[in-house]
């Protein structure tokens, strides 16, 4: 009998060291590369299923699956053969939300200790998946918030798209489905930015945050700021609209908008002729009164994921909308949120006193 406890001790020891390891990576203590890692892997997961979606329209898979949470309405949770590629597209899309599960999970781990240093059980913080931190007690209240509403945002972009399919690929349903996934891509870049704001080194100097007062013109970076949201929010729904009137539904019986497709594209494209000016104007007031090199770099990178969108938008506009045209101005859709947000977060901090307080108290030194 002795000799079999004692291996049962070893292993018992090496299953525990196991658990410590697994636990000091998941759940750090302390900011490191792994925070950051998982910072960028959420936004570029979320970047990833728009791109797949994509794929399941264009390819006129959208029925695939024909009912849900089944694939089937002969009640199978999974693809058919007799269902064909259609079935095989539609059922690695939903699949690769069990990645995206994954992945934002991990990334909720990783700030959970560092955002809740004083808890010291799990049932601590199952209580905060419902309520979230409060700034005033927690140091890294908002990355605690942002990934978990990353986390909730999961399941609730699974059931918009559930219902989607079960309302036979509605275009309004399509455009509500698309624009909780940008919305899901801005919270992981206000997140990202954060991430690298607190815990990089050099990132918050070169955003100019440390300095005690407000940069010259802050009033104009504050309204810049606010403006570009709204027409990034408005061009990015003008661009569903516009999708939901073209010929790509995702199946051929699908219902699609009977507005005039001259009309709302051109709706689209003016709303992002007037975003590109707001940029043209930042960049000449961020010269005028020398804002921040990385403020101007996220404007640089803004304006280059626009030319790119505006000519590929174009081309395929005069050339009949080809499928794989279409799937590059939707992979230029998800990197213009991820853009425009990063940008947008970056100068709405540097245009508050109050938000530049909370990060110079937030910055690990």
């Amino acid at each position: 009998m002795s000799s079999l406890t004692e291996p049962i001790h070893e292993l018992q020891k090496h299953i525990r060291e196991l658990k410590e390891r697994v636990a000091s990576v998941c759940l750090p203590r302390t900011p490191n590369l792994y925070v950051l890692r998982m910072a960028y892997a959420v936004v570029i997961a979320n970047i990833v299923l728009i791109v797949s979606g994509g794929v399941v329209r264009l390819t006129g898979s959208g029925l695939g699956c024909d009912t849900w949470p089944k694939c089937t309405s002969s009640g199978s949770w999974t693809t058919t053969p007799e269902m064909g590629i259609h079935g095989l597209v539609e059922f690695g899309n939903r699949m690769l939300t069990f990645v995206l599960i994954i992945v934002t999970g991990l990334t909720f781990l990783s700030i959970l200790r560092i955002a809740m240093p004083e808890a010291s059980s799990l049932s601590q913080w199952w209580k905060k998946l419902f309520t979230g931190l409060s700034h005033s007690r927690h140091q890294y209240s908002d990355l605690f918030n942002l990934s978990l509403l990353l986390l909730w945002g999961i399941p609730i972009q699974a059931v918009v798209g559930g219902l989607s399919v079960l309302l036979k690929l509605n275009p309004w349903m399509v455009t509500a489905h698309y624009m909780l996934s940008a919305i899901m891509i801005a919270l992981g870049a206000c997140y990202l930015n954060r991430v690298r704001r607190y815990f990089a080194s050099g990132v918050i100097e070169s955003e100019g945050v440390l300095d005690s007062s407000l940069p010259q013109g802050a009033v104009f970076l504050k309204y810049l700021g606010w403006t570009s949201l709204v027409l990034v929010c408005f061009l990015i729904f003008m661009g569903t609209v516009t999708t939901g009137t073209g010929p790509h539904a995702g199946d051929p019986s699908a219902h699609r908008h009977a507005f005039n497709p001259w009309v709302v594209t051109r709706m689209h494209s003016f709303s992002v002729w007037a975003y590109l000016m707001v940029i043209l104007s930042s960049l000449y007031l961020a010269r005028k009164y020398q804002w921040s090199q990385a403020l101007r770099r996220s404007w640089y990178w803004v304006l280059a994921v626009v030319v790119y969108q505006g000519v590929v938008g174009y081309i395929q506009f005069f050339n009949g909308l080809p499928v794989w045209l279409v799937e590059m101005h939707l992979l230029g859709s998800a990197l213009f949120t991820w853009a425009a947000i990063t940008a947008a977060e970056r100068q709405l901090v540097m245009a508050s006193q109050p938000s530049r307080r909370l990060a110079q108290q937030r910055r690990i030194v």
